[in-house]
């Protein structure tokens, strides 16, 4: 079997679009280490975490299945470093899309909820498996021993980011967000904002709720979907989903 060039263009891989964030965020240069991610994510997104098979990933970049070994462990360590990309990718992807929005609270807010959905609805299972990665007790635990801080701080600098949007809709502000992960304000947030910061925790719960609603991968959302009746439909169902999140955010 012949192996590819490392230094053949990412589209070889025959990626979808979806996949356009994470490989933005890899260095220049990717070589195998990081096809088999990209490929890995692609495959979960297709056939969902349970059934990933890391043979397939193998034969689709036509190298040897000792390179999952040689570069992750095994299996599972694949599947955790699938997880830290696409979860890099998630939180990249929200703030980024939050920085180009201007205005008041309510419309960062929105474009902020608007993202997590978009994002959740173009990588499917995936989402799973960012959100709340419990396919396997090795997974989680490598990463959390490899990435668990990490995830942890990104989480935090989220929880900071709705925190002064929760704060701006009630005090009708627009506080700029000059701030970033390297950087941001730590527990003092808590400190002057209890209110504000208890209420972004609800915002972060429910839009990552919400998320998974639009992942495909909801069983009550599919069923509520081939239940509706007249005008009701998912979207509609969504929509109001979001405005009690920003009635949360309110203070109502």
């Amino acid at each position: 079997m012949a192996r590819p060039r490392l230094d053949a263009p990412v589209p070889d891989l025959q990626l979808p679009a979806a996949l356009d964030g994470v490989r933005r965020l890899m260095p220049g240069d990717i070589g195998t280490r990081e096809r088999l991610i990209l490929l890995a994510i692609d495959e979960i997104m297709l056939h969902g975490p349970s059934d990933f098979n890391a043979r397939v990933v193998c034969e689709r970049l036509e190298v040897k299945e000792s390179m999952v070994p040689y570069h992750f462990g095994s299996r599972d360590g694949l599947i955790a470093e699938a997880t830290i990309w696409a979860y890099r990718d998630w939180s990249h992807h929200a703030l980024n899309v939050l920085s180009r929005t201007k205005g008041r609270g309510e419309k960062r807010l929105r474009a902020y909820i608007k993202a997590e959905i978009d994002w959740a609805a173009k990588m499917g299972p995936v989402t799973l498996l960012t959100q709340y990665p419990l396919l396997s007790k090795p997974v989680r635990e490598q990463l959390e021993q490899k990435y668990g801080a990490e995830m942890r701080r990104k989480l935090e600098y989220h929880l900071v980011v709705l925190t002064y949007l929760v704060v701006d809709i009630r005090r009708g502000t627009s506080t700029p967000l000059n701030f970033d992960e390297s950087d941001y304000p730590g527990p003092e947030i808590m400190v002057k904002y209890p209110a504000e910061f208890l209420a972004a925790t609800s915002v972060s719960w429910s839009s990552h709720g919400v998320g998974m609603w639009s992942s495909g991968s909801h069983l009550p959302s599919n069923t509520f979907g081939a239940v509706t009746i007249g005008s009701i439909s998912t979207k509609v169902a969504i929509d109001n989903h979001i405005k009690q999140i920003v009635r949360v955010a309110e203070g109502r």
